[in-house]
């Protein structure tokens, strides 16, 4: 790949050929990152920027060990980097990295899990944490160093050290053994305060920025605690905060907002002064979490990085946290630690035995490869978009706030910064989003049919006649035109003879009978003979309108007693073809129709079948298509792949309509076995216990008794017994009965019977 090719694949700021060097000395290495950028459109303000941020380079130090920690000095000029087999003071600066002390020697050779810098009055000492459970403070002052002092009061391996940062000599661990300790380094006394979680182990601590006396806690079993060192003997607050262990957690500077990393892939914000049990803000990522850190002057963006099987380090926007603001590449392992130089320089560490320095301006920028603008389509024919600020809406906005990482290689310059210790609140900064409604897809009229169509009889002239009503109610003409149709091509009868009694003993719908009803001289047959002509003078007269003739009542006194409604006169034509004439008298005139009998049996209705369906599918009607391939059954052949395609179609817009029982009755009604298979699959009903509210998965007691608390799962809530037939229940709550009881209860109430205050609202 060509190098132009690479740089515009590249997310990053392009760089010049020559813009990569490095140094002969083998311990480390120098990259140099020059930002092009045109400076015949820039200011004079941007391109002091763009010169300081071309001066910083990335730094990398092998130092032939794998690293598991590092801390700076109180100044910042120097750092301690901790392994297997590495504890060594380094001297960082823009350009080179030096070694100044090494710290490791054959008197004390335990691998370090944690190191930490003292500060104020211990900025000359270390602290390191092995894992065989000792604490060792070691010395550099004076250009020398020596171990000060051996803590072995730890049973277990120590996870955390962490300094108090107001008074250095206040020195807190964090231990596998269950147990936080708090040291005063100036006293050779054991430790002066030991708290205790009653949880598992203590996976990190830290002291809060802003008032001395407080620090969080993380444990193995997901909780988080808040702790005053004044009051040793319990907690403030407990969380329980992830699913699985919490790995690290990281104090923000406004002082009571906690970030907490675990197992279960998130960081997690959380509000400590707030009642409120939830957390504040989520961030998902790939990954667990094995480190997170506030990023200085920025109140909105943290840094975390991998515990297993990624070796970057993200920066995070709260405001959006599902992508990635920016990230770091340059380290070939997991990071294992880091930390921030200033508010864009970091420093990490990693079991690739590198040491690195990096500048901000060389991350990566996944928001950049994004489109700003989108667009999504609800099935309630709405359309929700997003489209990207006008560049003069971003420059107003970011007068107020710090803006989504830019595009490019260009920095914007901000007009004026908010304090560092307030959390913005959540917003889209670059995108106007809006949502629009066209009328394109009525889901009313479409949740009516699918409740009210009839799907399956045997008696299609009826079950016509009902879905061209249905459809007729919702204001759908074309689709009762096409139902009558349909009744005409398949549920027409065979005309009868005049002195032929017709018995419809199996097939009469419900129309016929209430004619028949009505007047009992006539045939079912003769009755939906003359309905049948009726609707085709109609379709062949008034082809595109709609078919509802209402045939008037006649009084008895303006025709003869002999004569009935309806009457039907056969006559035979010497042309040898039977017809039938039928005079159906009307209150002001009188309708002659002609109806051929053999006319239907002529007529190709696979192909206007065929093209009826093809019809309803380009218009994207599944629901028609469907419906018209239940009624007919094996009448219409369609192949079977494309059935399928129509079933499926329907059955999700059935689900995302929510309309339960309406797609279960087509599943069950579909022949096709890969549409039958849909009501054999997931057929488990999941619930709690309404006692301990621990979900009911596999019990051993035959989902009779809580495997947890052992108890009696679910009696009736009015009647306390045992439920053996028709079981309701709330899933708010948990708590139900037998059905005939539910519906008494719910009739003249609304809260659950039980008194736990759940408003049930039960529809039964």
């Amino acid at each position: 790949m060509s190098d132009h090719l690479k740089n515009f694949f590249d997310p990053r700021p392009s760089t010049p050929p020559w813009s990569n060097f490095s140094t002969t000395n083998p311990h480390f290495t120098i990259a140099a990152n020059h930002t092009w950028n045109d400076t015949s459109h820039s200011s004079s303000k941007e391109n002091q920027i763009l010169e300081k941020a071309s001066a910083i380079f990335v730094i990398k130090h092998n130092l032939n060990s794998s690293l598991t920690a590092l801390s700076a000095s109180p100044d910042h000029n120097h750092i301690v980097v901790a392994g297997r087999e590495v504890l060594k003071v380094l001297n960082v600066s823009e350009r080179e990295i030096t070694e100044e002390f090494n710290l490791k020697n054959r008197s004390f050779n335990k691998v370090s899990n944690d190191v930490k810098w003292g500060n104020i009055s211990t900025k000359n000492k270390i602290a390191t944490a092995a894992t065989n459970g000792t604490i060792v403070i070691w010395d550099i002052g004076n250009g020398r160093t020596k171990i000060d002092r051996k803590i072995d009061e730890h049973s277990r391996a120590v996870n955390r050290i962490c300094f108090n940062p107001t008074n250095g000599s206040m020195l807190l661990s964090a231990s596998q053994d269950c147990t936080m300790k708090l040291w005063d380094l100036r006293e050779s006394d054991p430790a002066k305060f030991t708290f205790e979680g009653k949880c598992e182990n203590v996976r990190d601590v830290q002291f809060n920025s802003i008032n001395q006396n407080e620090f969080a806690a993380a444990f193995e079993n997901g909780a988080i605690q808040k702790w005053d060192i004044r009051k040793p003997s319990i907690h403030e607050r407990k969380l329980n905060a992830h699913i699985g262990p919490v790995l690290a957690v990281d104090w923000h500077s406004d002082g009571r907002t906690i970030a907490s990393g675990g197992r279960d892939k998130f960081i997690k914000i959380w509000d400590m002064n707030s009642d409120s049990r939830n957390p504040r803000d989520i961030i998902g990522s790939m990954t667990s979490i094995a480190r997170v850190q506030w990023r200085p002057n920025h109140p909105n963006e943290i840094a975390s990085c991998a515990l297993l099987s990624d070796n970057r380090i993200f920066i995070w926007n709260i405001r959006r946290p599902f992508i990635a603001s920016y990230y770091f590449a340059e380290h070939e392992d997991v990071p294992t630690g880091f930390l921030w130089h200033d508010s864009d320089v970091l420093w990490s560490c990693s079991k690739d035995k590198i040491f690195i320095q990096q500048h901000m301006s060389d991350s990566y920028r996944p928001l950049d490869l994004l489109s700003k603008c989108s667009i999504g389509w609800s099935v309630y024919d709405k359309i929700a978009f997003s489209i990207e600020k006008p560049n003069d809406s971003i420059a107003e906005d970011q007068q107020v706030s710090r803006s989504i990482p830019p595009s490019g290689n260009q920095f914007r310059i901000m007009q004026k910064r908010i304090s560092p210790n307030i959390i913005e609140p959540r917003n889209e900064l670059q995108q106007k989003t809006g949502i629009a409604s066209l009328p394109t897809f009525d889901h009313k009229a479409f949740s009516y049919l699918a409740e009210n169509y009839i799907i399956s009889s045997r008696d299609i002239w009826s079950v016509c006649e009902h879905n061209a009503k249905i459809a007729w109610d919702v204001q759908r003409f074309r689709t009762a035109q096409t139902w009558k149709i349909i009744q005409l091509l398949y549920g027409i009868l065979e005309p009868v003879d005049k002195n032929t009694t017709y018995n419809d003993k199996e097939g009469t719908n419900s129309l016929s009978k209430d004619s028949t009803s009505t007047n009992p001289d006539k045939s079912s047959g003769e009755i939906k003979e003359s309905d049948s002509i009726k609707d085709l003078n109609t379709l062949t007269e008034k082809h595109d309108e709609a078919l509802d003739d209402d045939v008037e009542s006649v009084d008895d006194n303006e025709y003869d007693e002999e004569e009935e409604f309806g009457q039907v006169e056969d006559r035979i034509k010497d042309s040898g073809v039977q017809q039938r004439r039928t005079t159906i008298k009307m209150k002001s005139h009188t309708v002659q129709a002609t109806y051929n009998s053999t006319l239907c049996q002529n007529w190709d209705k696979e192909s206007i079948m065929s093209q009826l369906l093809d019809y309803y599918a380009e218009q994207g009607d599944v629901q028609m298509c469907v419906t018209l391939m239940l009624v007919l059954g094996d009448r219409i052949k369609i192949s079977q792949e494309r059935v399928e395609q129509w079933f499926f179609s329907y059955i999700e817009l059935l689900h995302r309509f929510q309309l339960w029982c309406a797609a279960t009755y087509i599943i069950s009604s579909c022949r096709i076995p890969s549409v039958e298979m849909m009501n054999q699959q997931s057929t488990t009903i999941y619930t709690t216990c309404n006692n301990c509210f621990r979900p009911i998965l596999n019990s051993r007691c035959r989902y009779w008794i809580c495997d947890k608390c052992r108890k009696m799962l679910n009696p009736c809530s009015i009647c306390h017994n045992t439920v053996k037939g028709l079981y309701t229940w709330c899933q708010g709550c948990s708590h139900g009965g037998h059905l005939a009881h539910m519906k008494e209860w719910f009739s003249v109430n609304d809260e659950c019977p039980t008194g736990c205050g759940h408003n049930c609202s039960g529809r039964i």
